[in-house]
């Protein structure tokens, strides 16, 4: 193994059974001379051929070392242990099933030594199919989002609005870890994300619109396993967020919640699919007060209690009690019998009273939303109505002038000179009126 130079760029790849797969990202690496590269190989106690052709790889070349684990410490465990052995100048977390693109190295690593300001150069990264077609990328709005040196409020406006980086093709100033702290991976398997905006929140990075390595779709990707456990990882990114962007001042909270609320609808599938194993009922109300308190999921959390009092009352079997809030619609604190895990089933019923309150209010929303559209009628209606009145008042009115006008005038008529003397000849017949 050679030693690393000032500007050397480490390559971390940890990897777990994955022989094949690591061969091809291995040699992604080794591919560049132009600059000074160190890559480092973590193999988190491997059972496949991946400790032999590490080994090999490393004796061929001075420029890989292989470090492997006594035992699987976990993806997460396995980064972080990677993460903090970087003392170079510059660093890539590269996935055992991706690979880097020819130049992409060179060229961010020019980049970087050109801008010294720089945290990151970041590349496009084509994720393709088993078959090599090309199905999205990172950052997946190409046409939209802006590319060159980007400060971190412009770059956090479209990170937040259009998603994050496949951190594969991103090559990072090492200083920047300091942002982040060790041991690096902090909230669990979405570490990447929250990875890159705790940097950003602190450094300019360079945008570049060339691809720069291929991120692998296939069926046992890590990122395919979320499920609604994972509830507790978001909330943490999502209050990691809220305090960086509050502490550097980026945006104000007018600017900054409608793109939050863009991110947590992107985000939101993440942590409402199904569980893939069977929460029990603590660590359902423990993600239920998350989804709701932390990350404004309520419809996520009302369906993570739902059932969990239901049991607690089939099993209990413990004569203690526990004040519950009355039910919507009645005034009474109710006194419920509680098993061993009484707290559980205290924030249930807590969280359950939340659940019909607000099922109360979007009814009583509804109502008055109704009561107010029927208002609207009943008032245009009466409008309606007036209207009638004052043109008939108005109709009676005139049709009163006229009456007076025609009296008059027959009055003025009865008294003509003529008209008596036809009278006194008879010359006209008497009417009734006369």
């Amino acid at each position: 193994m050679t030693r690393p130079t000032d500007h050397t760029i480490t390559v971390v790849i940890p990897t777990f059974n994955r022989r094949a797969q690591l061969q091809n990202a291995v040699e992604s690496v080794l591919q560049e001379r132009r600059v000074p590269i160190f890559l480092h190989i973590f193999d988190n106690a491997s059972t496949d051929e991946t400790e032999s052709y590490a080994r090999a790889v490393a004796a061929q070349d001075p420029r890989v070392s292989y470090t492997r684990r006594p035992e699987n410490v976990g993806a997460v465990g396995n980064y972080s242990l990677a993460l903090a052995s970087i003392s170079t100048e510059y660093f890539v977390p590269l996935a055992d099933d991706d690979w880097l693109l020819p130049d992409f190295l060179h060229d961010a690593h020019q980049v970087l030594e050109k801008e010294v300001e720089l945290g990151a150069a970041v590349f496009v990264t084509e994720a393709r199919d088993p078959q090599g077609v090309v199905a999205a990328t990172y950052p997946a709005a190409l046409s939209e989002i802006r590319f060159g040196l980007l400060r971190p409020r412009e770059h956090l406006e479209d990170w937040l609005r259009f998603g994050h980086y496949a951190w594969s093709s991103i090559l990072w100033r090492t200083r920047t870890l300091e942002c982040v702290g060790a041991p690096y991976m902090h909230v669990g398997l979405p570490s990447d994300v929250d990875f890159q905006v705790q940097i950003f929140c602190h450094y300019p990075a360079y945008l570049c619109n060339r691809p720069g390595a291929v991120y692998s779709l296939h069926n046992a990707q890590a990122s395919g396993g979320y499920d609604v456990s994972h509830v507790r990882s978001w909330a943490r990114l999502f209050q990691r967020l809220d305090r960086e962007i509050e502490g550097q001042s980026i945006f104000s909270r007018g600017e900054y919640f409608p793109l939050r609320e863009i991110m947590r609808q992107r985000y939101r599938p993440c942590w409402t699919a199904p569980a893939r194993a069977d929460m029990t009922a603590r660590d359902r109300v423990a993600a239920a007060c998350l989804a709701g308190f932390r990350l404004g999921d309520w419809e996520t959390a009302f369906s993570l209690i739902q059932g969990v009092q239901d049991a607690a009352n089939a099993s209990q079997t413990v004569d203690r009690a526990v004040f519950r809030l009355p039910q919507i619609g009645s005034e009474a604190m109710a006194s419920h019998p509680i098993s061993s895990d009484g707290t559980t089933e205290l924030v249930a019923s807590v969280l359950g009273w939340i659940k019909q309150a607000t099922e109360a209010i979007d009814r009583l929303e509804q109502d008055n939303v109704r009561l107010k559209s029927e208002m609207a009628v009943l008032k245009a209606e009466l409008f309606a109505a007036d209207e009638r009145e004052e043109r008939a008042r108005i109709l009676a009115g005139q049709n009163d002038r006229k009456r007076i006008l025609a009296e008059a005038e027959l009055e003025a008529l009865r008294g003509h000179p003529l008209l008596r003397a036809m009278k006194r000849l008879r010359l006209l017949r008497p009417t009734k009126a006369a």
